[in-house]
């Protein structure tokens, strides 16, 4: 537990993506591989993050077919986009397809024992996955599991563990949950940290941008802001657009003087 609180302190929401993938290869019983696919509200599909047994990423020797004494990461993630592009395996199963979020709280975090799972021991006898199932154990994956880590209006996240034992996570599915629901919680604050240092930003760029608006025009800061509004208006987009593009365009002509 110590190990588990120190690995998933949370920072800024991409690094804390890639400790909760290191921390499950690292502490975790027999995982080779880690991922954490995020499905967005308009249907685009991501590995947000990847960790395998090794660094980096040649098939092994041989080809489909051959042994993988380890899985590297690209493998972990290449298995990911292989169960959406089929429509078959654990990290398609474990998601509701009519975006329930039952059992999660307000943040779309799950309680421990709420978080849907769905796991295989051995995908090279389970008739579920019969083409997945080939090409994954081709990879040298036996066994694996996919956990819900959050579900909002916005996107849904997943972790997927891959390991090379059958019935890997037979007997693990406390320590599994555990850990998803501490990985849930850090990135939960991750991304509530990234959502404010993002309205920071968007709110120093409106600042800049009636900056910029008043010395040109020689305006004050209701009428600059005006402007912004009716400019905004006219395009149909955010006033944040508008002054991060006046900004933008402000910094480049500066740089070209």
């Amino acid at each position: 537990m110590a190990e588990l609180h120190a690995a998933l302190r949370p920072g800024d929401l991409a690094l804390t993506l890639r400790r909760v993938t290191d921390a499950a290869v690292e502490l975790l019983p027999d995982v080779d591989g880690a991922t954490i696919t995020v499905e967005h509200a308009d249907g685009r599909f991501e590995t947000a993050a990847a960790t395998g047994s090794v660094n980096a990423g040649p098939e092994p020797a041989g080809g489909r077919g051959a042994a993988a004494p380890e899985l590297a990461a690209g493998t972990a993630a290449r298995l990911d986009r292989l169960q959406q592009a089929l429509e078959e395996g654990p990290a398609v199963d474990v998601t509701d397809p009519a975006g329930s979020t039952a059992g999660a709280d307000a943040d779309g975090l799950l309680e421990p024992g709420q978080a849907p799972a769905v796991m295989t021991s051995d995908l090279s006898r389970d008739d579920r996955y019969p083409a997945y199932g080939a090409v994954a154990v081709s990879a040298g994956v036996r066994a694996q599991v996919a956990v819900v880590l959050f579900d909002t209006a916005l996107a849904r996240g997943v972790l997927n563990l891959y390991s090379h034992r059958s019935g890997a996570f037979d007997d693990t599915a406390v320590l599994t949950d555990l850990f998803a629901h501490h990985s849930a919680t850090a990135l939960a604050y991750a991304a509530d940290y990234h959502d404010r240092e993002t309205t920071v930003a968007e709110r120093r760029a409106v600042g800049q941008a009636l900056g910029i608006v008043m010395g040109r025009y020689k305006l004050s800061e209701a009428k600059a802001f005006a402007l912004l509004q009716r400019t905004a208006e006219s395009r149909a987009v955010s006033v944040r657009l508008v002054a991060q593009e006046l900004v933008a365009h402000a910094e480049a002509v500066s740089t070209h003087e």
